[in-house]
């Protein structure tokens, strides 16, 4: 049952959850990774949905979400019709959420998404969103430990977000943050665009803590020195037209 915007009715007095898994070419991955989700948010006695955004996947990708869709009910399946890059999963889940909170999960499951179910109380009333803090990084190459490390200091500096000590591993938010908050980036700046702008506006932010697990198939975009370029270039084209203007 929804409500005239569409929206899921909550489980008793809890509010309800809107799950991204973010896909791109993980075919291999993304059963493991979508039942790790709703196993997770089943135990957390909520009403729930799972959207699996394939972002042009050129494997099977499509094919696995579609049979997920027919096991689950919680689950559905939305596509691009292209590879629009880092970012663009997490923009258009929003998009599509019915729920009251919204958070995402990475497909090739590089993460402990129960951490994150866990954490999902704060938002109920302590906190609007949640930034999560990665447990280590420990296969990371030195240089994608220097990008890493650069860019969290770099947002210090730029944007005063001290009390916080990552920025892009996974975030959860009151789905009616973004009632007030235009997401104008896409790329990797993006979730730190909302948590900048969200503190400008006064919405409490909360920290959670989640497990990081190494990568067991396919290879990740996110070290390469073009998305660094680009994440970068970003990040100062917002700290000019948003601080300095």
């Amino acid at each position: 049952m929804g409500d005239d915007n569409g929206r899921l009715a909550p489980s008793g007095d809890l509010p309800s959850v809107t799950c991204a898994i973010m896909a791109f070419n993980e075919e291999e991955m993304l059963d493991q990774a979508t039942s790790d989700v709703r196993t997770s948010l089943l135990d957390l006695g909520r009403h729930f949905e799972i959207i699996i955004v394939d972002d042009g996947s050129t494997d099977a990708t499509a094919d696995v979400a579609r049979d997920l869709a027919k096991r689950w009910p919680e689950v559905r399946l939305v596509q691009h019709s292209s590879n629009r890059g880092p970012g663009s999963a997490i923009v258009t889940g929003l998009a599509e959420a019915r729920c009251d909170l919204y958070c995402f999960h990475p497909a090739d499951n590089q993460l402990v998404f129960d951490d994150v179910a866990r954490a999902l109380h704060l938002l109920d009333e302590r906190y609007d969103l949640l930034v999560g803090e990665r447990s280590d990084r420990h296969d990371y190459s030195l240089v994608r430990r220097i990008y890493s490390y650069g860019y969290i200091g770099l947002a210090w500096v730029l944007f005063g977000l001290r009390g916080f000590s990552d920025f892009n591993f996974v975030y959860a938010f009151r789905r009616d943050l973004f009632d007030k908050i235009e997401i104008q980036t896409s790329g990797l700046f993006l979730c730190t665009e909302i948590l900048i702008k969200a503190v400008d506006q006064g919405h409490r932010a909360g920290i959670m803590r989640a497990r990081y697990l190494p990568r067991t198939t396919g290879v990740s975009t996110v070290g390469r020195p073009s998305v660094a370029m680009d994440t970068l270039r970003q990040m100062l084209s917002f700290w000019w037209s948003h601080r300095v203007r």
